[in-house]
């Protein structure tokens, strides 16, 4: 499969056959016959022996490691990168979902204990992104695709005028950067900001919702009211969810609009527009809350209640739905077998075709003959994987849920560590049983999401030291401070934290000394080999030299 994904137009190709679409030499024949709706779909199969080790050994056991080089076998190295990298932040996340448990209980409502506690959050959130970096580094190395240069081909969706690519001097779609950026600086910067001023106006409404709601509780002091108390809270973290989910639709739009040349860029511009939405309408009310109205309480409950309710959504999207599709549809499949097959059915077929999925079997069963009903049909009708981007996304806004406003709410990276825990087995068990198999592409990293997530922890770094100098001011435990005090206590605070983290990830490399070591050693065994090449090369040649002036000079003499 993966040599037919490689298959590429010759010189002599310029059209498709019997299709009046144009192609160029070297373009990618798979994905542009699916770009322009020919064939529906291509996938590589489910191996259904390889898959059952690997749900053994991967999902079907909640306390044990993942098999990554398994995964990293079966469904290459970006699968395998993304869930060595939930599984190290869920291992990450013991240390402070247990320190926050232990806060939480015993001097959270202290204010002098909060500094120790935002500080260890902060310095625990860059120390987890820095090992998690010399963490993919080592496994990027076990994997063969650490430093490797992969050259990219042009996205099948990329469309212009044909032109001279300047590397390989192939003729190829050339588009003009200028149209590029005057699409993004013209429609898609006005309309994300028209987005996020729509969200900046649903979260007043929602403070609007609170505050009624709240007055209503104090005049008549019932159980309804107390109930009623939380509902917008819990309105609005659905509604945070449906926002999202549709804006990044809008941002798939967008981004097949600016026509993007290569999957690299393409996948960078999608995740700035996802995080860019996605930060601020995650976090804009707390932001709101935590330095505009100064209600600590408040900022407790929102976090507690947004952070609780989406991802007792995203359980329920991720576990729940996939369970009730998968059974429904192995159900669809049994009945389907035994109306076509009847007594001559194979007993067990339907239990070893479990992981596939057929649509609409229900509607014209006697249609469908044993024959035609292969496994890449049955499959055909599986979902579709979309890639890492909504998985990763989903990580990183739990991330500043945990670390953001951390000395506010010390359990929220308790409650974070509980999901991670499930959504490990979640999505192994998405991509095993409810998603066709996708293909394996090499990465020696998380990409872009790195420094998103890194992002994220200098903004945390500010916003805790911005917290803990407001709570001191706030609480008067420093005689004689006013407001100007505390603004310096916030940026000499923050900038003695951030010199820290800067100072230990300069000392600290990126790269494991053992994996240094292991490439300075491939790279000595290359040099020497090439040097003994050259010298026997060298050698060669002056033999062959050697042995033709001997021969010359004995022509010479037997002519004298």
């Amino acid at each position: 499969m993966h040599e037919l994904e490689s298959l590429q137009a010759l010189e002599a190709d310029n059209r498709i056959p019997g299709y009046d679409k144009k192609i160029y030499a070297g373009q990618n024949l798979l994905h542009k016959l699916e770009n322009e709706k020919i064939i529906t779909r291509f996938f590589p199969l489910h191996e259904a022996d390889k898959l059952k080790c690997l749900g053994d050994e991967w999902y079907r056991k909640l306390w044990k490691m993942q098999p990554l080089g398994d995964i990293r076998n079966y469904f290459g190295e970006m699968v395998a990168m993304y869930f060595g990298f939930l599984g190290f932040y869920t291992i990450a996340l013991f240390l402070p979902g247990c320190f926050g448990l232990l806060f939480y209980f015993v001097s959270w409502r202290n204010v002098n204990a909060l500094p120790i506690f935002a500080t260890f959050n902060v310095v625990w959130a860059m120390g987890f992104l820095k090992a998690w970096r010399r963490k993919s580094a080592e496994l990027a190395y076990q994997w063969g695709t650490l430093h490797s240069v992969q050259f990219e081909e042009t996205r099948a969706m990329y469309h212009g005028e044909m032109g001279i690519n300047k590397i390989t001097g192939a003729m190829e779609p050339v588009y003009p950067k200028w149209k590029r950026m005057v699409q993004f600086y013209g429609v898609t910067i006005p309309v994300v900001s028209v987005c996020l001023a729509f969200a900046f106006w649903v979260m007043l409404l929602y403070f609007r919702l609170q505050y009624m709601a709240e007055m209503y509780h104090r005049e008549t002091q019932g159980y309804l009211s107390a109930v009623l108390k939380y509902v917008p809270s819990c309105v609005y973290s659905v509604a945070i969810v449906v926002m999202n989910n549709y804006y990044r639709k809008l941002a798939t739009f967008l981004n097949d609009w600016e026509n993007h040349r290569l999957q690299s860029a393409y996948d960078n511009h999608l995740i700035v527009k996802l995080v860019l939405f996605d930060f601020v309408n995650s976090f804009m009310s707390l932001f709101y809350v935590a330095f505009y109205m100064r209600d600590m309480a408040l900022l407790r409950t929102t976090l507690a209640t947004l952070l609780v309710v989406q991802q007792i959504i995203g359980q329920i999207q991720e576990t729940v739905i996939p369970f009730i599709l998968f059974h429904r549809r192995a159900k669809n499949i049994s009945k389907s077998n035994n109306s076509l097959m009847g007594e001559d059915s194979v007993p067990g077929e339907a239990s070893n075709q479990e992981h596939v999925s057929i649509e609409n079997v229900d509607k014209a069963p006697n249609q469908v003959s044993p024959e035609d009903k292969t496994q890449a049909e049955i499959e055909s009708a599986m979902d579709v994987y979309q890639g890492m981007s909504d998985d990763y996304l989903e990580m990183f806004i739990q991330f500043g849920y945990v670390v953001l406003f951390s000395s506010a709410y010390p359990l929220a990276a308790f409650w974070a560590l509980l999901n991670n825990i499930t959504e490990i087995r979640t999505d192994s068990f998405k991509l095993c049983r409810v998603f066709q198999r996708c293909f394996a592409r090499p990465t020696a990293n998380i990409g872009a999401w790195q420094l998103a997530f890194e992002l994220m922890g200098v903004i945390a770094v500010m916003t805790n030291c911005a917290l803990v100098a407001m709570s001191l001011h706030a609480q008067k435990l420093i005689p004689d401070m006013d407001s100007l005090d505390a603004l310096l206590l916030f940026v000499g605070a923050e900038h003695i934290v951030m010199a820290v983290i800067m100072a230990l990830s300069f000392l600290i490399p990126d790269i494991p000394r053992t994996v240094s070591l292991e490439l300075a050693k491939i790279n000595y065994q290359s040099k020497q080999a090439w040097r003994k090449e050259r010298s026997l090369a060298t050698k060669k040649h002056l033999c062959h030299r050697a042995t033709s002036r001997s021969a010359a000079l004995e022509e010479k003499i037997m002519e004298e």
